[in-house]
């Protein structure tokens, strides 16, 4: 029998020898995590869903095999007045051309789900682009339009995928809200699964083809709607510029993505609101804005801003508030808005293109032809000394800062209802624009619907 015999200092020896073996295991480990970490991180990811305010989502079918339900679930689009999304694959094409033009002639848009449905996670690249060519023009032969969404067969895809269609010019969709109906469920299942998924910038998943997906499709929008949600095509529903898609899927806007042109307020969150205002909304918008929100405008707005600069609009003093608001209007007014932003040419007066703006007047009693006189007198009834917020000062007494106090000669008081960390299911309210007249406006005179759409609301 052989007996090894260690000394201290091969006692030593040995446990160097196997610490620097168990560093560099660690090492190697430590590094294969974080490359699948980075590749985590970096994995290109087509759009599941979209982090909206306004309480709007899209409803999608996947159309690739048959067509037994196709003229019943656009009978109950039709009554229920709303658009959906349909992917309808090159074959289904084929085979059922006028089901297509019916899709598209009743309003709803036309999407590409591929031409043979093949699976493309590791697809060559070459018969990706063939496949995806061969659908949309397949589409266009029968609607006359080039589809400008895509959805993966199967929901299959890889990074090589994503790339090759986004470089096609198309908004790769996959859904954050699957109602399974290929299951065949029963139509209790899809409807309860529908409704506890679904929230604002939600994509729900649905198929043509199936009988109990047209059985719930009617209690599903009924409920939907009574919660507040509304309904549009993909399209409508997704961001084309400054976004992200973070590692859930979700597009997000990047409000970021835009630097202030100008100093608006002291606080920088405030200075990217109204820059994000400024860059999506014309000059008579602008003054529209400062007026009230109106459904138009709420449209319009609705998707701009996210909690954080929300929540940094809410925060701020009604003088600070104020500030923003009556720069805003100068920038715009110097250095355009909209689509003409920072082309000063095409302001001066006009909507960017050549095109007058309603500006409406404004009572000046003691400053005749003044703006922004801080002695100007206000309009009976209005208190703006103390330092409320200007979210409270605006939904406590809604007109109860005069024109004069926004920009004299501009526009009729801001109305800005509150804001709530959580988003309220709101339904946009058309509001009585503001007297331009002395006249004072009491809280009762104001519906509830009014003053219960936030801030929130006047900017999604």
């Amino acid at each position: 029998m052989f007996t090894q015999t260690f000394t201290r200092k091969k006692l030593l020896r040995t446990a160097i020898i196997v610490l620097a073996v168990l560093v560099g295991a660690g090492i190697i480990i430590m590094a294969v995590m974080s490359s699948f970490k980075v590749a985590a991180e970096e994995r290109k990811l087509p759009i599941y869903g979209v982090s909206r305010a306004d309480n709007k989502v899209a409803v999608t079918f996947d159309c690739a095999w048959g067509n037994s339900n196709t003229d019943l679930l656009l009978s109950l689009l039709k009554e229920a007045d709303i658009k959906a999304t349909f992917f309808v694959t090159g074959e289904f094409c084929d085979k059922y051309p006028k089901d297509v033009k019916k899709m598209y002639d009743a309003g709803h848009e036309i999407g590409n789900h591929s031409d043979k449905h093949p699976h493309v996670e590791g697809i060559n690249i070459n018969d990706l682009i063939e496949d995806t060519k061969k659908c949309s023009e397949k589409i266009k032969m029968i609607t006359g339009e080039e589809p400008k969404l895509y959805r993966a067969p199967y929901g299959e895809y890889d990074d090589n995928v994503v790339t090759t269609i986004e470089g096609m010019g198309y908004k790769m969709i996959q859904w954050s809200v699957d109602s399974i109906d290929w299951q065949e469920p029963d139509p209790d299942t899809i409807t309860d699964r529908i409704m506890k998924g679904t929230v604002s910038g939600s994509i729900l998943l649905f198929h043509n083809d199936l009988e109990n997906t047209s059985h719930a499709l009617p209690e599903i929008i009924t409920k939907l709607k009574q919660k507040g949600f509304s309904f549009s095509g993909v399209s409508e529903l997704v961001y084309y510029d400054s976004y992200h898609i973070d590692s859930n899927g979700i597009q997000i806007y990047d409000a970021s993505a835009l630097l202030p042109a100008a100093k608006y307020s002291d606080n920088y969150l405030i200075d990217e609101a109204m820059e994000i205002f400024r860059k999506n909304l014309t000059l008579q918008e602008i003054y529209d804005l400062t007026g009230g929100a109106t459904p138009q405008l709420l449209e319009k707005t609705a998707p701009l801003l996210d909690s954080v600069h929300l929540a940094a609009i809410q925060e701020a003093s009604f003088e600070e508030l104020k500030e923003a608001i009556q720069n805003l209007i100068r920038v715009a007014e110097n250095e355009g808005a909209g689509e003409n932003a920072g082309n000063p040419a095409a302001t001066g007066g006009a909507d960017n293109t050549g095109a007058p703006v309603t500006v409406p007047e404004v009572n000046d009693p003691d400053n005749a032809g003044t703006t922004g006189n801080p002695s100007d007198t206000q309009t009976p009834g209005t208190d703006i000394s103390d330092n409320e917020s200007i979210i409270g000062a605006f939904t406590s007494a809604p007109g109860n800062l005069s024109p004069e106090d926004i920009k004299g000669g501009i526009a009729a008081p801001v109305t800005l209802p509150p804001v709530t960390t959580t988003p309220e299911i709101t339904t946009p309210v058309q509001t009585t624009p503001a007297a331009t007249t002395p006249a004072a406006t009491t809280p009762a005179e104001t519906s509830a619907a009014e003053t219960v759409a936030g801030i929130e609301g006047l900017i999604k």
